[in-house]
């Protein structure tokens, strides 16, 4: 066989490193709040330019970590339980998510990132609650205001366990400050520590007498609608 008739082998390129699911994973991991360019590159052991061979900047990477998060969030309950059983389950595993990932509560919140999974989880949890006789917009506007208010919650929570340049929890400054005006204001001290004793008690108790108030209207609307439906019978 001549030369020209060789075959010529092509070196083969070093493997990448890094893949678009494993920089969207290290924002996971470092969480959503941490995650920069710089940052990813460090946890990732590469190179910053080599991010940008795979991604085209962080809101992209931010966009495809919470297409993860929510594809891997466990939130569907059982089919035997009822609406407000699956509704609890439904926003417990949110504030779940938003507790485990730093800062992707307050991506959604800010419009950054609308993630595919997510849509298609709301769409199914409304129809959810339509095969448990809920009317497409009852259901629609009950898992909207559940799911608005969990984020909301959790953000407002997370904003006042942040610590401040003095080292104190910005919660234990804002207890202080609502003590205070609780015995300067006597006559509606009552009302004022109710308050305090929320934010002593933590997160969870916050949010669970938020969501049980939202729960029990919907159950009244659910009668409402039940009453009128055999009165027209």
């Amino acid at each position: 066989m001549n030369e020209s008739s060789t075959p010529v082998k092509r070196k083969r390129g070093r493997p990448s490193k890094i893949t678009r699911e494993s920089i969207a994973r290290a924002a996971l991991d470092i969480g959503v709040n941490k995650a920069t360019i710089p940052t990813l590159a460090v946890h990732l052991g590469v190179d910053h330019s080599s991010l940008y061979h795979h991604v085209k900047n962080r809101d992209e990477i931010i966009a495809m970590a919470a297409e993860i998060a929510i594809e891997e969030l466990e939130w569907r309950a059982p089919k035997t339980v009822s609406w407000r059983e699956e509704l609890i389950v439904l926003t417990d595993s949110i504030w779940a998510l938003y507790d485990k990932h730093p800062g992707l509560a307050e991506a959604l919140n800010l419009a950054e990132i609308a993630p595919k999974n997510g849509i298609l989880s709301f769409a199914e949890s409304v129809k959810l609650l339509q095969e448990k006789g809920f009317p497409l917009d009852e259901a629609v506007v009950a898992v909207d205001m559940l799911v608005d208010m969990v984020k909301e919650c959790f953000i407002g929570w997370w904003s006042i366990v942040k610590t401040e340049q003095d080292g104190r929890l910005r919660k234990d400054r804002m207890i202080e400050i609502w003590e205070t005006e609780a015995q300067n204001s006597p006559e509606q001290a009552e009302q004022i520590n109710a308050m305090v004793n929320i934010m002593k008690a933590g997160p969870r108790t916050w949010w669970e007498r938020k969501r049980d108030i939202a729960l029990d209207g919907i159950a009244m609307t659910r009668e409402q609608h039940s009453v009128s439906l055999k009165e027209s019978q």
